[in-house]
């Protein structure tokens, strides 16, 4: 079959890779799959052996940019998708993937609707909250894509009744097993050795980096030897605080690296609890003990959880426990090997081919 995504733009968060990695998956299918973007986009980030056609301001497509990365408003990019979505012959393509909530009005002003599949990977409409009027815009905006009784697959069971969005049907990302690896053992014992406890760095208040740093702080009144190391943090931010590192590991070979450096991965995020979360996932893969809020797929058997939300003096009792429970904590760590398995990309392609046939068939069967 003939597939086209549509998207706002390329960028770095987890949601690309996983366009990227399903383009891929279902390329190895024997689909044809498309992307169309804006050209003021930035180049995909995550290499995809999809094609690309670039949207100019005049909503024609051109596999060749023609112009470099630009800073455009969100309302202009939909016109641009409007565009182009209603100049392409129906005929050229069977289904359409819509990955954004902003990509659906596009979508529906060109009267695609009934071959569009839906892929949910967050409640976006909490990601612009209700402070001034363009965040208020695209917050309603956002939420009446989930009216707008689209075949509907969603990225976790977090999101099957969640709000406004519902849906019977669930896909979960997948992992790249040959970048997200265990290293075969840890060359010293953590007594020998520096502590090494890892995070992502981000600016947004609700994922919860402040508490960690925190947290961090007391930890290290009773465990000298122990180091934070932040991926994609400033470094100018932490420069007058003790054994906090910044990591910059672009790319997912030297994501996998730097997660196999550490000894406990923290995640104290408080958005959207019980989402599937891709540094859970991909720690637990490349053999971190991980100490979390709980996002999918932690549990007791596979981490450590922290109880209680914003709160740095639970996450120290919750290292505490992961640190002074080696048995525990081993029998964790290999419950997590097994337990990610489960994200293999090629059963996430196969998985998603199949919803690709039911959205067909069931077009076919209103005709």
């Amino acid at each position: 079959m003939k597939i086209l995504i549509p998207v706002l733009g390329f960028g770095r968060a987890g949601g690309y890779r996983v366009l990227s990695k399903l383009a891929d998956e279902l390329i190895k299918l024997r689909h044809s799959v498309k992307f169309i973007c804006p050209d003021g986009s930035e180049d995909p980030y995550f290499p995809t052996l999809a094609k690309i056609l670039w949207i100019d301001s005049k909503g024609l497509l051109s596999p060749d940019k023609k112009k470099s990365p630009k800073k455009e408003n969100v309302f202009s990019i939909q016109q641009k998708l409007t565009q182009a979505l209603r100049k392409i012959p129906q005929s050229s393509y069977d289904v359409i993937i819509a990955n954004h909530s902003l990509t659906t009005l596009p979508i529906r002003r060109a009267g695609l609707v009934h071959k569009t599949l839906y892929y949910v990977q967050a409640y976006e409409p909490e990601f612009y909250g209700s402070s001034g009027i363009k965040n208020r815009i695209l917050a309603y905006l956002s939420n009446r894509s989930y009216k707008m009784n689209l075949f509907t697959v969603v990225n976790g069971q977090t999101y099957l009744n969640y709000k406004e969005l519902k849906s019977s049907r669930v896909l979960y990302p997948g992992i790249d097993f040959d970048l997200f690896y265990p290293n075969a053992k840890k060359l010293l014992e953590e007594k020998e050795r520096p502590i090494i406890i890892g995070t992502i760095g981000r600016k947004e208040r609700n994922k919860g980096t402040r508490y960690i740093v925190e947290a961090f702080q007391k930890i290290k009144k009773n465990f000298p030897n122990v180091e934070l190391h932040i991926a994609f943090g400033e470094p100018l931010e932490f420069t007058d605080q003790k054994d906090i590192h910044c990591f910059q590991p672009h790319g997912d070979q030297a994501l996998g690296n730097f997660y196999r450096s550490l000894d406990y991965y923290i995640c104290a995020a408080y958005v959207q609890i019980g989402a599937f979360h891709y540094p859970v996932v991909e720690a637990m893969s490349c053999g971190a003990s991980v100490i979390t809020t709980q996002y999918y797929p932690s549990n007791e058997a596979n981490a450590w959880i922290i109880k209680k939300l914003q709160d740095a003096d639970d996450i120290v009792s919750t290292f505490e426990k992961a640190y002074t429970s080696p048995l525990l904590k081993q029998q964790k760590l290999k419950q997590s090997l097994i337990d990610v398995r489960q994200f293999e990309w090629s059963a996430v392609g196969k998985k998603l081919n199949g919803y690709i046939h039911e959205l067909v068939n069931s077009s076919q069967e209103t005709i």
